[in-house]
């Protein structure tokens, strides 16, 4: 195979990469705006679940850079309380740091 061959190869399989991408933005972004939980929206559009949660968790990782922050309202000198959906709470004391407090929202 000569080289220009192979280079468009590789610039047909980045494309492709590319298309993915911007088809995996866009699922992402049509399952934030249908309020629909991810194993309802997965099963309306005919996407596997785990391949819906692979899209978000790379969709969240790209946006959030390493200068990414969560602004926290209302936060005293008392301790955090978060709640999670499943009814775990956490309690933190008031100096938890920034870095940890967005990894456990995250989760």
């Amino acid at each position: 195979m000569g080289v220009n061959k192979c280079k468009e190869l590789a610039v047909k399989k980045e494309m492709t990469r590319q298309d993915k991408k911007s088809e995996m933005l866009a699922i992402v972004q049509n399952w934030q705006e249908s309020r629909l939980s991810q194993a309802e929206y997965s099963r309306t559009h005919d996407i596997k679940l785990v391949t819906l949660r692979y899209w978000i968790l790379k969709h969240r990782q790209s946006t959030d850079g390493p200068s990414a922050f969560i602004q926290l309202n209302g936060v005293s000198s008392q301790d955090i309380h978060i709640r999670y959906p499943n009814g775990v709470e956490l309690f933190l004391p008031a100096q938890a740091s920034a870095g940890l407090l967005r990894t456990l929202i995250h989760i």
